[in-house]
């Protein structure tokens, strides 16, 4: 099973729109005026005033868009994950936990105003029809999709379509000079939640789960038999990033390292009385040693699987404090598309510790204080915080762990103070170590197919040094006007993305097998094994 990377996932967008009350406000109080006025019930008021502006307002309105902007500004009122999605949403909110979508099958990157494929993916009907990497899809169906600002989204819609459907791909490919003919039928793409599964040494075992989808069950009980065939004493799971998912994928997870019984997680809400979830099938890998890696994008699903493990005292968390969701939502959908997902119950670590973190004071405090905390808790450990007694709870074993909304990892990793990353955080904000790694591979595909597995690259490939040289004097970077000291603490953090965004573009499963060679959080895991 080959993995298939994804970018960074979309955060959904709050927004409160007074506007909307404000506006539906001032209709009732003129109307109440009024010497004749109708009267009503005070059941279905929503109802009653979107009939009473269609039928009576002075100017033709579009009462759906109203109806939807009434709706979404009452779930934001409620809590910061209760949330509408438009019918134009759905599948991009969708799609990511079903495990498949229908398309052509590749990955593609929007690279100036070209819509570039880095990989057709294996036996998907681009990789059947002869699409290689590098190629430029100039028109889909007759749409034009170069010099143009289309969005990921916007290229999305124009390639994915029904299973069986037919596109027809015109298409630049770099020395040849006539556009090539495509016609493809589109078909059902699996989507991964593992992006990288792979030994470290001899008995270390890898896995990084990117999200709980429908297909993690499935990829996950295979990436464990492949490793431990392998040899695998010691896994480390990097759920680092995993915004969650699926409550019985992360529920199957736990299960594999957890003795029969043993419980994983509970929920309760004013309307759901409370249930209890426990290991069932008796631990797959119940004697090796686990590390599991988090840090402050970690959430739900993420936190349920770390919660359980640390709660029964069966692994060492590494990293920084999660996200803090522990929400249950349930999801209702309507004909028109659209949906509600709407928080019906909270989740409970074994100890009695609610994963969620406070929105007492709004929904814009709530994701303010999220930046706030991240600031301030990456600097320290939980042990110099001043933790109330009601926010220290006891794990199987009796250690303390501690509440207050999200999981405290086991051993803290705090920021590196001494280095300004100010430099290296506005290259990958403008995304420069990518774009240069993709033209040096773009320009040079035939050179490095002699490179024929991510292991031989690493072996075999000694140009990083060189590169990095070239990079570091082109004019994007002296456009940023980096300081001798920057570049020098920058360097090897660059030199590090950069072999690794270009094994991305030649390997399924390259990105992290280089880049994870300079991380300090697997070094870190492996010390605490050593010592």
């Amino acid at each position: 099973m080959k993995p298939k990377y994804n970018t960074m996932f979309n955060k959904k967008i709050y927004n409160l729109f007074y506007f909307i009350l404000i506006f539906l406000t001032g209709i009732l109080l003129g109307q109440a005026l009024m010497k004749n006025t109708k009267s009503t019930t005070n059941n279905h008021k929503i109802n009653n005033v979107l009939q009473y502006i269609a039928d009576d307002y002075v100017d033709s309105v579009a009462i759906y868009q109203i109806e939807e902007t009434a709706v979404e500004d009452i779930l934001s009122k409620l809590d910061p994950h209760s949330v509408y999605i438009s019918e134009e949403e759905f599948h991009a909110a969708n799609d990511p936990l079903l495990g498949k979508f229908d398309g052509i099958g590749i990955q593609f990157r929007m690279v100036k105003d070209s819509v570039v494929v880095i990989l057709p993916l294996e036996n998907g009907p681009s990789q059947k029809a002869g699409i290689l990497a590098g190629d430029r899809i100039v028109i889909a169906n007759n749409d034009t999709l170069v010099g143009k600002k289309f969005s990921s989204f916007d290229i999305q819609k124009r390639l994915k379509g029904k299973k069986g459907s037919q596109i027809n791909l015109l298409v630049k490919r770099n020395g040849v000079d006539e556009l090539l003919k495509f016609s493809l039928k589109r078909a059902a793409i699996p989507t991964y939640s593992i992006d990288a599964n792979f030994m470290l040494d001899d008995t270390i075992g890898y896995i990084k789960l990117s999200r709980f989808s429908a297909s993690t069950i499935k990829e996950f009980g295979e990436s464990m038999e492949n490793l431990i065939d392998a040899g695998m004493k010691k896994l480390i799971l990097d759920l680092r990033g995993n915004s969650g998912g699926y409550l019985g994928a992360s529920i199957y997870i736990a299960d594999q390292f957890l003795e029969k019984g043993r419980l994983i997680v509970y929920t309760e809400g004013r309307n759901r009385p409370k249930q209890s979830f426990k290991a069932s099938r008796g631990a797959s890998f119940s004697k090796g040693d686990l590390i599991i890696l988090m840090d402050q994008n970690s959430a739900s699903a993420s936190e349920i699987v770390a919660g359980a493990i640390q709660d029964n005292d069966r692994g060492i968390i590494v990293g920084r404090r999660s996200f803090g969701k522990g929400l249950v939502q349930e999801q209702m959908n309507y004909t028109d598309g659209s949906a509600v997902r709407l928080t019906v119950a909270r989740y409970y670590t074994p100890s009695g510790r609610s994963i969620q973190r406070p929105y007492e004071n709004g929904n814009e405090e709530y994701f303010n204080d999220y930046y706030k905390r991240i600031h301030k808790e990456s600097l320290i450990a939980p042990d110099s915080l001043s933790i109330p007694d009601s926010l220290k709870y006891k794990t199987l074993e009796g250690r303390t762990v501690y509440g207050g909304g999200g999981i405290w990892p086991d051993h803290f990793m705090s920021t590196d103070t001494s280095i300004n990353f100010s430099f290296y955080n506005r290259l990958l904000n403008q995304s420069i170590i990518y774009q240069f790694a993709f033209d040096y591979v773009d320009q040079n595909r035939k050179k490095l197919a002699s490179l024929k597995s991510v292991n031989e690259f690493i072996s075999d490939f000694k140009e990083d040094e060189t590169l990095y040289k070239l990079l570091i004097n082109s004019q994007e970077v002296k456009k940023l006007k980096p300081s001798k000291k920057e570049l020098q603490d920058s360097k090897l953090y660059i030199l590090n993305l950069l072999k690794a965004e270009i094994a991305r573009n030649l390997y399924f499963d390259g990105f992290y097998q280089v880049f994870l060679q300079n991380d300090k959080f697997i070094e870190e895991a492996l010390k605490l094994w050593k010592n």
